[in-house]
């Protein structure tokens, strides 16, 4: 059993520490070049390229100025010919000396760059280091390491069968957050169930949705598994490494190589640990692990239970559910009395069972909902669909592009339309200090999403 202390104290500890304001060296663990990982098979890739989502962007204000704000900030590369994304890698390292604490790992007393909680760490490293002279030299760290840095990791030469699992995890109560970085993470798992694994992560979940995910998908784990909220000390763990933060902090052949051939896209030259940048490699790529928790959940559901699902649903949220971040929609109603006519069905998928929401996402020729956690489902969607999802400016400005990764792991149609906010002026672009507010739908976003529904395809 790891050894466990509160995260408050440790979270303390690392502040007294000056851990966080340290610098890029001594703050990052660099993959390749650190000690303290080692492989239990062969890297025999690191990245590939992928056909992906394809994806439209839509601007539907009301309001003229919101609508130009809108239209200036569409990202005409979703409107081209599918572009290059990369399937990158995932697999289990083990690793020396390692503390889990906040949702984030590290090893020998340096952040792990790993998946979501690798950019997590990015984040708050440049938070607690304000100013232009911190971010460059973060810029210049990460540029020297894929200059002169490859995944070169040594082999594990012991058994590893009896160290425990351990797996980050920022938010059991998120369905987004569970769904897309932490329950795909156990199909490295499932084909030789290990003793123990430990999910670490900075809440609870009383709901228990990720209990019964983890029971649905992963009945031969689910007996070996535990939460905790504690931070963690382990002297060896295992853990699932995922290489995606590599693109821009190795310069390993097998990615260089496949990055620097892409004629077609050439966004892709511009690889840089630049913040920006990093936002167009994630919009871009998409964890193994993703794939395959989707191959894995199709094969636990019959035709039967497919026949039984209705194909064109919006998807609600019940009012009744008292669900997390239950954002207003204005206009909801106007929109499913249209679409009904077009024989939608309403749908409330806090309803359903684990394998009933999937069945009934994969079945379905066209989906429609708010933007919000439910598009994590995006997934499990048939290749055919068209999924549409509806937001506002304040969702193009910080939440756009979240949910690409699960989009690019089914290769479906994936249709955003940016509407109006439920404020009390939609006339004005609100601030996002004060929260991610609902959606308002008016007339042009609603004729939009008809049309979109209607035609099933892109215009």
């Amino acid at each position: 059993m790891p050894k466990t202390k509160t995260s408050e104290k440790a979270a303390d500890e690392d502040q007294a520490a000056g851990r966080w304001t340290s610098p890029p060296r001594d703050y990052f663990f660099v993959v390749g070049r650190d000690k303290g990982l080692w492989t239990l098979q062969n890297l025999d890739w690191l990245i590939r390229p992928v056909s992906g989502a394809r994806v439209r962007q839509y601007a539907c204000s009301d309001y003229p100025a919101v609508q130009g704000v809108i239209e200036r900030n569409l990202e005409p590369r979703w409107h081209e010919a599918v572009p290059v994304v990369f399937e990158t890698n995932t697999v289990p390292v083990i690793a020396s000396n390692v503390v889990f604490r906040g949702g984030n790992a590290q090893v020998n007393g340096k952040f792990l760059p790993n998946g979501a909680a690798g950019d997590r760490s990015y984040s708050r490293y440049l938070k607690q280091n304000p100013g232009t002279q911190a971010y460059r030299r973060t810029n210049r760290f990460f540029n020297h390491a894929r200059r002169d840095t490859s995944v070169d990791l040594p082999l594990w030469p012991l058994a590893s069968a009896s160290i425990p699992v351990g797996i980050e995890c920022r938010n059991r109560t998120n369905f987004y957050h569970f769904m897309t970085e932490t329950l795909p993470q156990l199909v490295h798992y499932a084909a030789a169930p290990p003793e123990q694994i430990t999910i670490h992560c900075r809440n609870d979940d009383p709901s228990r949705f990720s209990a019964r995910f983890i029971e649905a998908l992963f009945p031969e784990l689910a007996g070996s598994i535990e939460f905790t909220a504690k931070a963690s000390e382990y002297e060896r763990v295992n853990l699932p490494l995922n290489f995606r933060h590599m693109i821009y902090a190795s310069g390993d052949a097998r990615i260089r190589s496949l990055v620097a051939d892409t004629p077609t896209d050439p966004e892709w030259e511009t690889v840089s640990p630049h913040t920006q940048r990093r936002k167009f490699i994630l919009k871009n790529t998409y964890d193994v692990s993703l794939r395959l928790l989707r191959e894995r959940a199709l094969t636990m559901i019959s035709q039967a239970d497919l026949d039984k699902m209705p194909k064109r649903i919006w998807v609600s949220r019940d009012p009744e559910a008292h669900t997390v971040n239950q954002r207003q929609m204005i206009g909801e109603e106007k929109l499913v009395a249209r679409l009904r006519e077009q024989g939608f069905e309403q749908v409330y998928f806090e309803n359903m069972s684990p394998l009933e929401q999937i069945a009934a996402v994969y079945a379905a020729e066209v989906i429609g909902s708010a933007h919000g956690a439910f598009f994590a489902n995006m997934m499990f969607a048939n290749p055919d669909a068209h999924v549409i999802e509806v937001g506002s400016v304040l969702t193009q400005f910080h939440r756009w592009g979240d949910f690409l990764g699960n989009a690019h792991a089914s290769g479906c149609r994936y249709s955003i339309v940016f509407a109006d906010t439920a404020t009390d002026d939609p006339s004005d672009v609100p601030s996002i200090n004060d929260g991610l507010v609902g959606v308002r739908l008016g007339d042009r976003a609603i004729d939009t999403i008809c049309r979109l529904a209607a035609e099933g395809q892109f215009t």
